[in-house]
């Protein structure tokens, strides 16, 4: 496609957004708008945060019925209901919850650290504490008081749940149900200051989780309109808030003692301990403007990743963020592509992050300095990591980090907006800068047009020439248009992207380049309330193509879908289709099928697997081959305390002569959760690889084992004061050993405090 013919596309996507998006949405707004507001007392006697939900400590609360069932059934009242009742004494938002159960003893309600309760019986608060109507706080709790919190961002249509906030709760289960108790202190939240009353979304929750997974709100949901926030009823109140000094100061301190050895079994590396010390600062200037600082941070993995199976596989793979200086106001940074992915800032030694909203005005600023720097190379068919080392020093390069975005609020639930990334090495001649602009708009309540186009330029040093055959300066630009249509029964969709052979994004996570892709998808759904067998069932067909920049086929693929929802919290999902797809100069016609299944029988058992068969390529070799791949889970409940959780993949891949390949991956976590603020957990990870080198045509390793196993200890006051002491080891190997030998082993500890003067 031609500049020309890209930038007549953007400017009548636009065009055709915008003129209908603002008067599309008056109806819905206005329904919304006539619903009355819940009114906040406010209160001078702080109810203690317990569990119980006393009378007196709750007679002055405002009191909300939350009996609809949105899923899955549509806005049926219930006879399972739950009462929210809701006060604020200038500081602190209270809020408590009185669920009534029919039958107790179904309840399901376990200890486990915070974040983890998706299982389980839980209620919340969901607060649009802007009331733009396009990003929220949520706010969970499970019947024994477990938290969790995360960030729903409506203009992008996903939610993020390593943000962490400081708030109390509490629960206990009672001969009728359960209640909650939930103190959220105002300054953990961002919101436009005013001396005048504050009006917010609100939305209170409770998820049901018995033969099937039950929705219950009080605000009724349009499955036809697809912003949730717009739907939401008002909270008002917070009149005269006072300003506080809302400051966080939380200072680390690590110690660690690492023992390790190269894979030849060179002599131990006994370096002894390695204590060191750090600080994060959350300064909220205004209660809708926040500084972030960190300052020798330990960003060591205290957690291991979940493993991923990457054998015959070209591209980088994904992982999500856990750092905290870097989840803070993360969703400030968003768009439809991924161009801010913060783990590939490995290493850092100072950082600097304003965040903020004014109005119809979101920004964010991030400066850092990293000691390492990697960052993915993409490619048509594959990518690579590269990090650049300094020679002469035989150590890392350092490179200086930039981020900025800014945001701008149209419409009723449209928005344009513009990032720039920027890392750079100048002692090596490295940098890599990123200029996009993005538009998100809703021409009609079911429909959303999303539109990014971005351009890139980057210097290369020797190092990178070499490796990757750059040039020394080279710039690229990338194109991305959607149109995406839901409703209560149909969605469908048309893409199109458009990424150049030299665009990079060295800050975030695009591992491909150098192609040309249109993709369409329509599906149908069917659901179904009551008693029916089958609460959804929905079937759609996928049809994509994408060429090089040369024009050059490199895939063209149909596939079908289809999700269906039915009794005992079970599922199936099936995906069968094919490809016709080039590799090496050669093309081949790929065929898949899969089946993905699980159900929860009991409250403390959950069993499922996946089931993929295909004709795929070999990428070593160049040919096609015949892959079976299971991949089975249990999690597994005894008591409130003990969870057993196991997943494990097997791939076996057949060609012409004999089994090319057969891989192995497990993980095993079995954690005691004592309370819910402290564990005990093993994790035993194992990845074993075995080949026949005589179906290669390049030498290769016969056999490859990882073993890595942790035992971690943590203890948690707040989100952000806890404890960890952990031990790690790893072994390996080869064709040259005969059994797995130990290259590495730690003992860890780390402490943080978070300060509030």
């Amino acid at each position: 496609m031609s500049a020309i013919a890209k930038q007549s596309l953007l400017r009548l996507a636009l065009g055709v957004a915008a003129l209908a998006s603002s008067a599309a949405l008056l109806a819905a707004d206005a329904a919304t708008s006539a619903l009355p507001h819940y009114d906040i007392p406010r209160i001078t006697a702080v109810p203690r945060i317990d569990g119980s939900v006393e009378s007196g400590e709750w007679a002055a609360a405002k009191r909300v019925t939350i009996d609809i069932e949105t899923d899955p059934a549509e806005n049926v009242r219930t006879v399972v209901s739950a009462e929210a009742l809701v006060m604020e004494d200038g500081d602190v938002l209270y809020v408590a919850f009185i669920a009534q159960d029919p039958d107790v003893s179904q309840i399901r309600a376990f200890y486990s650290d915070r974040d983890q309760l998706w299982d389980d019986d839980y209620i919340g608060i969901v607060l649009d504490t802007f009331n733009d109507e396009r990003r929220a706080y949520e706010f969970w709790v499970n019947p024994l008081g477990v938290q969790a919190d995360s960030i729903y961002d409506d203009v992008n249509r996903r939610g993020d749940d390593s943000w962490n906030a400081i708030w109390s709760s509490a629960g206990r289960i009672t001969p009728s149900g359960y209640e909650a108790e939930l103190a959220i202190p105002l300054k953990q939240l961002r919101f436009s200051p005013s001396e005048s009353t504050q009006v917010w979304g609100v939305d209170f929750v409770r998820q049901f989780p018995r033969d099937r997974e039950n929705r219950i709100a009080n605000n009724a949901i349009d499955r036809d309109v697809q912003c949730y926030l717009c739907q939401l009823r008002k909270l008002e109140g917070l009149a005269n808030l006072q300003a506080s000094r809302n400051l966080e100061v939380i200072p680390s301190l690590t110690g660690r003692s690492v023992q390790s050895r190269s894979r030849d079994l060179g002599p131990w590396d006994k370096p002894g301990a390695d204590p060191d010390a750090g600080v994060d600062v959350r300064w909220g200037i205004t209660q809708d403007l926040y500084l972030n600082a960190t300052l020798n941070p330990d960003f060591s993995q205290v957690e291991a990743d979940t493993p991923q199976l990457d054998i015959n596989n070209t591209f980088s793979l994904f992982f999500p963020e856990r750092r905290t200086f870097f989840l803070d106001g993360a969703d400030y940074f968003d768009t439809f592509q991924n161009l801010v992915y913060t783990r590939n800032i490995g290493d850092l030694d100072y950082g600097l992050k304003l965040t903020g909203k004014n109005g119809r005005h979101t920004y964010g600023v991030l400066a850092a300095n990293d000691l390492g720097t990697a960052f993915i190379m993409p490619g048509a068919l594959g990518s690579s990591v590269a990090r650049l080392e300094d020679a002469s020093a035989d150590a890392p390069v350092e490179s200086d980090v930039s981020i900025a975005r800014y945001r701008m609020d149209l419409f009723d639930n449209s928005t344009v907006g513009a990032v720039f990334t920027d890392r750079r090495a100048d002692e090596v001649g490295y940098s890599n800068s990123v200029a996009s602009i993005d538009a998100v708009l809703r021409p009609t309540p079911a429909d959303t047009v999303r539109i990014q186009g971005v351009y890139s330029r980057s210097q290369n040093p020797l190092q990178i020439q070499q490796r990757f055959d750059q040039r020394s300066e080279n710039s690229g630009n990338s194109l991305s248009v959607e149109y995406r249509h839901d409703d209560a029964e149909w969605d469908w969709r048309v893409g199109y992207d458009d990424i150049s052979e030299d665009f990079r994004a060295d800050l975030g996570f695009v591992n491909r380049a150098d192609f040309r892709k249109v993709v369409a998808v329509l599906g149908r759904t069917w659901r179904a309330d009551g008693d029916s067998f089958f609460s959804r069932f929905r079937v759609a067909l996928d049809y994509d193509r994408t060429e090089d920049q040369a024009g050059k086929e490199l895939e063209e693929e149909v596939e079908v879908f289809v999700n269906i929802n039915g009794p005992v919290q079970s599922y199936l999902n099936g995906l069968f289709g094919g490809s016709k797809t080039y590799w090496n100069g050669e093309y081949f016609d790929e065929q898949f099928n899969q089946i993905s299944a699980g159900f929860s029988p009991t409250p403390n058992l959950a069993l499922g697997a996946t089931l993929r068969i295909e004709d795929v390529v070999d990428f070593a070799n160049t040919r096609l081959g015949r892959s079976n791949r299971l991949s089975p889970f249990v999690r597994l409940q005894f008591g409130r305390h003990l969870q057993f959780n196991l997943s494990h993949t097997l791939q076996q891949f057949d060609v012409d002569g004999g089994r090319l390949f057969t891989a192995n991956l497990s993980d095993l976590r079995t954690t005691y959760q004592f309370t819910a603020k402290s564990f005990l957990r093993f994790t035993l990870q194992y990845n074993d690889r075995e080949r026949d080198t005589g179906l290669y045509v390049r030498p290769v390793q016969a056999r490859n084992k990882d073993l890595t196993a942790q035992l971690l200890y943590s203890y948690r006051f707040t989100a952000a004061t806890r404890f960890f002491v952990g031990y790690n080891d790893a072994s390996f190997q080869d064709d040259r050993y005969e059994s797995l030998e130990p290259i590495g082993r730690s003992v860890f500890a780390k402490f943080t405090y978070a300060w509030q003067p």
